[in-house]
C-alpha cells in the first residue's frame, strides 16, 4: 500500500513539473543573429527619429520650388476730401492681386536643393541603421561569449570536483597530501566566483540587447547561438572600392557638395531680377449726369540688384567657400576610412592566425597534456598539482580561444560599418 501511495505520489509531482520544465525551457529560445538584426532595423528609435527627419526634409522638396503666395489689395483711390464717390471722375474702389515670380530657373535650383539635402538624409538613416546593427552584432558576440565561457566554466567546474573527489579519496587512504586536496577546493572556489561574475555581464548584456531593440525589459531574451569562425573574403583593396561605393556617410557627403554647388550656382543668379506681376480692377459709381465705366490696371515691377558688390557678390564668394569646405571634408573623410580599413584588415587577418593556431595546434595540444597527466597520475608517475595546472591551462586556453573569436567578429561588424555594407 505505502509502495502503491508512493508511486502515486511521484506520479503527480512529474505531472506538475512537466509544464514547468517545458516553461522554463520556452524561456530560453535560440537566438539567431538575423532576426535580431531585422527587428532592430523596424524597432530601434533612433533609426525611427532618423527616418522621420528624412521624412520632414522630404516635405522640404515641394515647398522649396513653390511660388510665393499670391498677395490681394483692396483700396480706395482719389477719394475726395468730402468722402463721396460720385464727385470725382477717377475715385473708384480698388481691388488688385499680385504674383511674385523668380527669374526662370531659380525655382529648379531651390527645388534641386532640397532634393540633394533630403537624399543626404536618407544617407543618414543608412548610417543610423549601420551603427545600430553594429551595436547589435557586438552586443550578441559578448553575450555568446559570456554562453560560452558559462558552458566552459561549469564543464571545467564539474571536473575540478571529479579530481577533488579523486584527491580525497587518495588522501583516504594514505596516497595523497592534503595539500592536493586544499588546492582542488580553491579551484572550484574560484569556478564558483567566475560564474558569479558571468551570469552579472550576462544579465547587462540582455539588458543593453532589450534597448536597442526596443523591447520591455520584462521580455526573455533566450541564448545566442554558438558563433562559428568565417574567414573575410575580400583583399583590402576591395573592401576600400566597396566602401567608396556604399559607405553612407561618404555618399552623403557627396549629396551635400552637389546641393552646396547647386546653392552656389543660384546665387550666382541672384544677379538677375525677379518679377512682380499686378493686376487691379477699378470700380467706379455713376455720377447724377454720367454713367462712369470701370478700370483695369497691369503693372509689372521689377527689383534691380543695385546694391550687388554687398550682397549677391558676397553671397557668391560665401557659396564657394562652402563648396570648397565640404569638398576638403569628404577627402578627409575618404582619407579616415581608407586608414580604418587598413588598421582593422590588419587586426582580422592577425586573429584569424590566432584563431587558426587555437583549433590547430594550442587546444588539442593541452588536451592530449590532460590525458598524459592523468595517465600518469593513475600509475604514480605525475603528482596531482600536474593535472590540476594541465586542467587550468586547457581552461584558460578555451577561454582564450572563444575571446578571441569574439573580438574577431567584432572587428568584422566594426568594419562591416565603414564599409557600408554586410561582408557575409
Amino acid at each position: 500500500m505505502i509502495r502503491l501511495f508512493n508511486i502515486v505520489k511521484w506520479f503527480f509531482i512529474f505531472l506538475i513539473f512537466i509544464p514547468l520544465f517545458a516553461y522554463a525551457q520556452a524561456e530560453k529560445p535560440v537566438l539567431s543573429l538575423g532576426p535580431l538584426i531585422e527587428e532592430g532595423i523596424q524597432n530601434n528609435p533612433e533609426i525611427l527619429a532618423a527616418r522621420q527627419k528624412w521624412q520632414a526634409y522630404k516635405e522640404r522638396v515641394p515647398q522649396a520650388g513653390a511660388l510665393e503666395d499670391p498677395m490681394v489689395g483692396v483700396g480706395v483711390v482719389n477719394l475726395p476730401t468730402n468722402f463721396s464717390f460720385r464727385d470725382e471722375d477717377m475715385t473708384m474702389k480698388e481691388f488688385s492681386i499680385s504674383q511674385k515670380i523668380p527669374f526662370p530657373g531659380k525655382r529648379s535650383l531651390m527645388k534641386g536643393m532640397a532634393v540633394k539635402e533630403a537624399e543626404a538624409v536618407s544617407l543618414e538613416v543608412e548610417e543610423t541603421i549601420n551603427r545600430i546593427v553594429k551595436e547589435i552584432k557586438i552586443v550578441y558576440y559578448d553575450l555568446s561569449h559570456i554562453y560560452r565561457a558559462i558552458e566552459v566554466t561549469e564543464r571545467n567546474k564539474k571536473i575540478l570536483e571529479d579530481l577533488a573527489r579523486i584527491a580525497e579519496t587518495r588522501y583516504s587512504v594514505g596516497e595523497g597530501i592534503q595539500l592536493d586536496l586544499l588546492k582542488a577546493h580553491v579551484e572550484v572556489s574560484k569556478m564558483v566566483d567566475e560564474l558569479i561574475m558571468l551570469n552579472q555581464k550576462e544579465k547587462a548584456l540582455e539588458a543593453r540587447l532589450k534597448a536597442l531593440l526596443n523591447r520591455p525589459p520584462a521580455t526573455p531574451v533566450g541564448s545566442p547561438e554558438e558563433v562559428q569562425f568565417r574567414k573575410l573574403p575580400f583583399s583590402q583593396e576591395e573592401l576600400y572600392k566597396m566602401a567608396l561605393e556604399s559607405n553612407p556617410t561618404l555618399q552623403a557627403m557627396k549629396k551635400m557638395v552637389e546641393a552646396k554647388e547647386k546653392a552656389h550656382t543660384l546665387a550666382k543668379w541672384e544677379y538677375l531680377p525677379d518679377f512682380n506681376f499686378i493686376f487691379a480692377y477699378g470700380q467706379r459709381d455713376n455720377s447724377p449726369d454720367m454713367k462712369r465705366r470701370d478700370m483695369l490696371t497691369g503693372m509689372v515691377e521689377v527689383n534691380i540688384p543695385l546694391y550687388f558688390y554687398w550682397k549677391q557678390s558676397r553671397k557668391v564668394s560665401e557659396a564657394r567657400a562652402e563648396v570648397l569646405s565640404l569638398e576638403a571634408q569628404y577627402q578627409a573623410m575618404r582619407n579616415e576610412i581608407q586608414f580604418m580599413i587598413s588598421d582593422m584588415t590588419s587586426m582580422i587577418a592577425r586573429g584569424e592566425r590566432q584563431l587558426e593556431l587555437y583549433q590547430t595546434g594550442i587546444i588539442p595540444q593541452a588536451s592530449l597534456q590532460i590525458n598524459s597527466a592523468m595517465s600518469a597520475y593513475r600509475v604514480n608517475k605525475a603528482d596531482f598539482m600536474t593535472l590540476l595546472d594541465s586542467q587550468m591551462t586547457l581552461y584558460k586556453y578555451e577561454l582564450e580561444y572563444h575571446q578571441a573569436l569574439t573580438d574577431y567578429e567584432k572587428n568584422v561588424a566594426n568594419l562591416e560599418a565603414v564599409i557600408g555594407k554586410r561582408l557575409f
